[in-house]
């Protein structure tokens, strides 16, 4: 959106520029590897929480995590940007 404004005979004029980037959320699951009781998802997303299976997994940044989620990697639910 840009604004710009001026009147005749005047020495000034005004202006304004807003820009709106939108990011929709991500998440990509890097890894699985078998562990005892469970799985361990090596994962990457550029919001502050996921749900998997039901449980809700917060993050201190964006970025690259390491999750443990007991059970079977089949039928797993990931949700994100929550």
């Amino acid at each position: 959106m840009g604004l710009a404004e001026s009147t005749i005979g005047a020495t000034r004029a005004s202006s304004q520029l807003s820009i709106r980037v939108v990011v929709p959320p991500v998440l990509q699951v890097l890894q699985i590897t078998p562990v005892k009781d469970g799985y361990e998802y090596r994962i990457w997303t550029n919001t502050k929480s996921a749900s998997i299976n039901g449980r809700e997994y917060r993050f201190d940044r964006v970025g690259e995590h390491t999750l443990q989620v007991p059970g079977a990697a089949q039928g797993v639910v990931l949700v994100h940007g929550l």
